[in-house]
């Protein structure tokens, strides 16, 4: 795939906005439309502690896929996870993206060899929300998620536009566009089709170290979604396909080409297919006695050249099946239960090859049926969810998960205690979610493997437990917020990866102790009617047993403080500002080096500011134009032994920060109802 894929799209997408230009007939005509503006994160009433990512909130970060979309809550830290793969990491109450349950409307989609990329195949602007749950989710969505869930939609909803049109590009050299058309097949029944091209088309090194920043990337998205809605029922049948491909690694590659095989690169091509269909029941008038089904299928390949000096790649086949039936009783306005029954396949074949041989060639099926129950209990100003499932898996036998959900409302003003706890478990995916520390010379080391489980290893295991209090107050006679998050994290069984043994050498298995503590305080303000005001401060307390002692988690800052100023006029401007201030990181011991290769022990604390000015004209048109990294901070060696990558220590896993400079966008919005 080229940019010349890109020009198709484009093309394709203003030969449809024409099409849907002309007026819509079906329509009613001399309405009056009155619109409220939405709020950007909407803090769930629900019993489990959630807050809810809008559209309105994703215009704050214009680009560009899921994984870039939440710079403005604090829930989530995104980085980089390399200093060459281009790969995004996420963290949710200090813990890695692999811990979060990621679904799309309840459906796990995220997950095995899709953990690190997954959020990087969607694109931010077809999301028409994201749900973030904190601590173990309910018992009804599955037995993992040990930290807590990302729950998002595509735009599917009969309100949406019938064409939605977004071109992005910025001056790095990345750009994006992205469609979305709405066909109305009778006045219950509708379809949205889905098509997004984005890529990096040239090569950047604001670090000077001679490796690439970014690699030269090209993504497909194409998906489609019919949506029917009845009195008796609702169904929703629809797929979607991703074609990923990323070149990175050492400059002279790029540049004489004549000479790559005797310099670093790196190559990453991904595809994957997602088919969906979801049926709900209505057993009564009210719509509260139902009967619901969801069937997900997919399949990815993955096939990379980690390291090209150390001809070092991974291969990976996954296909996957889940089933999901629920049955759900009225809310007599005391006790409601949901009961069912769940089913997951795993089909995965795995291969890693270091110096042109196989190492490591791990292949299963695992099979995974449950079944739930989940007893809500509401007396007064109080609710309680009990829940508890039980699951048998062909690998690792009989489990257990219990799960409490508790809310307290504490006056009629919305003050709010939640309480929670429970049991969370996943088998890991030990290649597929290491492999940007692959992209190096370390030697692979396993530990305690058996010929048990699932790679040799038993099963992660954790119980998370979270308080939270939310204060809403006045100020300026304009509503206010007060919300803060106390979670403690306690594996019974945590397998890691240990880089501080030696800088030659990754350790992947058994972490014998560990400590997991995460505290957030997020602090809403409204001083004028057009002006919003959000300031939020995070603590980590992460530290695992790495060479023999305890250490503070590497890549991962331990205060981090992130302030969002949002203003807007009667005109139609819109203003947002986004201020981040992170700690130092702890890296990954290099002591045993000669001392010029040595990396600090410690990265420096450093702030993104990031500001963003937008337009509406009328109301098909949305004009954007912003900075990100305006201070122009960048990490100039995110790889240890940059400049000889034959050295057995070379290690592209060092990123701490931003490796771009200053990044000035623009791009626009069509919508046409």
């Amino acid at each position: 795939m080229r940019p010349l894929t890109g020009c198709i799209v484009l093309l394709f997408a203003a030969q449809t906005s024409v099409l849907y230009a002309q007026k819509d007939t079906s329509q009613p005509r001399n309405e009056v439309e009155i619109t409220e503006d939405k709020k950007g994160i909407i803090h769930g009433k629900g019993i489990q502690k959630s807050e809810i990512l809008t559209e309105t909130e994703f215009k704050k970060a214009a680009c560009c896929t899921l994984s870039e979309s939440f710079e403005t809550t604090n829930t989530l830290e995104v980085s980089n996870a390399d200093g060459v793969s281009g790969i995004r990491q996420i963290e949710m109450l200090g813990l890695a993206g692999k811990y979060v349950q990621m679904s799309r409307s309840n459906m796990p989609t995220v997950r095995g060899l899709s953990v690190l990329t997954g959020l990087s195949h969607i694109p931010g602007p077809m999301v028409s929300a994201v749900h973030l749950s904190k601590g173990t989710g309910s018992v009804t969505e599955g037995f993992e998620g040990l930290t807590g869930g990302i729950n998002y939609a595509l735009k599917q909803e009969p309100t949406e536009p019938r064409l939605f049109l977004n071109a992005y590009l910025n001056n790095q050299w990345r750009g994006e566009v992205n469609l979305i058309t709405k066909q109305r097949i009778n006045h219950r029944t509708f379809n949205h089709s889905y098509v997004h091209y984005g890529g990096q088309w040239k090569t950047m090194d604001f670090g000077g170290d001679g490796f690439t920043d970014m690699p030269l990337s090209n993504r497909l998205f194409v998906g489609n979604q019919i949506t029917r809605y009845n009195d008796k029922n609702e169904w929703l049948i629809g797929f979607t396909h991703v074609i990923d491909e990323r070149r990175g690694g050492d400059l002279h590659h790029f540049m004489h080409k004549e000479q790559q095989n005797d310099v670093f690169h790196f190559r990453l091509n991904e595809q994957k297919t997602d088919v969906w269909a979801k049926f709900g029941i209505f057993l009564n008038k009210e719509a509260s006695k139902s009967i619901g089904q969801i069937l997900h299928i997919n399949r990815q390949k993955t096939q990379s050249l980690l390291n090209s000096l150390r001809d070092r790649k991974y291969e990976g086949t996954q296909h996957s099946l889940y089933y999901s039936a629920i049955y759900a009783t009225p809310d007599n306005k005391t006790i409601s239960t949901r009961s069912g029954v769940s089913f997951m396949l795993d089909n995965v074949n795995e291969t890693l090859y270091d110096s042109g041989v196989v190492i490591y060639d791990p292949a299963r099926q695992e099979r995974n049926i449950g079944a739930f129950s989940e007893w809500v209990f509401k007396a007064g100003q109080s609710s309680l969810v009990l829940g508890i499932r039980s699951d048998y898996n062909n690998l690792f036998g009989w489990l257990i998960t219990p799960r409490i959900h508790a809310k307290w409302e504490i006056d009629e003003k919305g003050k709010m205690l939640h309480f929670q706890s429970g049991r969370g478990v996943r088998t890991p995916w030990i290649l597929a979610e290491n492999m940007p520390y692959f992209i190096s010379n370390r030697s692979i080391g396993i530990k305690d493997y058996s010929n048990s489980g699932a790679y040799g290893q038993e099963r992660e295991d954790a119980i998370n437990t979270g308080v939270s209090l939310t204060l809403p107050f006045k100020m300026f006679g304009y509503p206010a917020k007060f919300i803060t998050d106390a979670f403690h994290t306690r594996f019974l069984h945590l397998i890691g990866i240990d880089r501080d043994q030696r800088p030659d050498l990754m350790v992947i298995g058994k972490i014998d102790q560990s400590r997991y503590n995460a505290i957030q305080t997020d602090l809403h303000l409204q001083p004028h009617r057009r002006i919003e005001l959000r300031i939020s401060y995070r603590f980590i307390e992460n530290m695992l047993w790495l060479a023999n002692g305890m250490r503070q988690q590497p890549m991962l800052s331990k205060h981090r403080f992130v302030g969002i100023l949002s203003m807007k006029n009667r005109k139609k401007w819109y203003m947002d500002a986004i201020f981040q201030w992170n700690s130092p990181k702890r890296l990954p011991q290099t002591l045993d080096l000669p001392e010029k290769e040595q990396m600090p022990t410690w990265s420096p604390a450093f702030t993104i500011i990031n500001l963003q000015i937008r337009k509406d004209i009328g109301t098909k048109w949305e004009w954007y134009a912003g900075g990100e990294n305006l201070l122009n901070v960048v990490q100039n060696n995110p790889v240890l032994s940059a400049t000889n990558p034959n050295q057995p220590w070379f290690d592209a896993a060092y990123a701490w920060g931003p490796v771009n400079g200053v990044n000035a966008y623009m791009g626009f919005r069509l919508k046409i109802k």
